[in-house]
């Protein structure tokens, strides 16, 4: 297993691939996105989620990254892992108390991981709807994020590069 971090490597790998996916923790569905084009700051596309749901997310790193920590929009989640050699974890995130954005507004979603030599933080540009609402399926279906992060000498995990699966 590499430790993310030490002199701008991990354990001699100077970066990794993670890639990330959200799923419906009950059915499994993926969640939707939509391309917004540079209508807002963050990015070009929105992740589309529901307020009062909890949501599995899974993340793999190649090669294997030891991370112990996942807060993601205020919340510290427990980060689960079957084989930290496999660079493979898992948590659940509940929304609930996560109001629905506002028409035509986005939310940042800050996600933040730190393992013993680094910390990755990124924001992904997001909505949040009622249960229910028919929008929140509307678009495209996403498999996964994969991003390509290096690692700077203080143990700063930066992404590089995102790919939309």
């Amino acid at each position: 297993m590499v430790a993310a971090g030490g002199g701008g490597t991990a354990n001699g790998v100077a970066g990794f691939t993670l890639i990330m996916s959200f799923r419906d923790a009950d059915t499994g569905d993926q969640i939707a996105f939509k391309h917004d084009g540079g209508r807002f700051e963050t990015s070009q596309r929105t992740l589309k989620f529901c307020s009062d749901t909890k949501y599995k997310i899974s993340f793999k790193c190649t090669p294997a990254v030891e991370f112990h920590n996942l807060h993601i929009a205020g919340s510290d989640l427990e980060l689960r892992c079957d084989g930290p050699a496999r660079g493979e974890y898992d948590s659940v995130w509940n929304t609930t108390g996560i109001n629905p954005t506002k028409k035509g507004a986005r939310q940042d979603l800050v996600v933040v991981l730190k393992g013993p030599g680094g910390m990755l933080k990124k924001t992904l540009q997001s909505k949040f709807y009622q249960k229910a609402h028919s929008h929140a399926d509307w678009g495209h279906k996403l498999d996964s994020l994969q991003w390509t992060c290096t690692v700077d000498p203080t143990g700063n995990i930066a992404v590089t590069n995102e790919e939309i699966r």
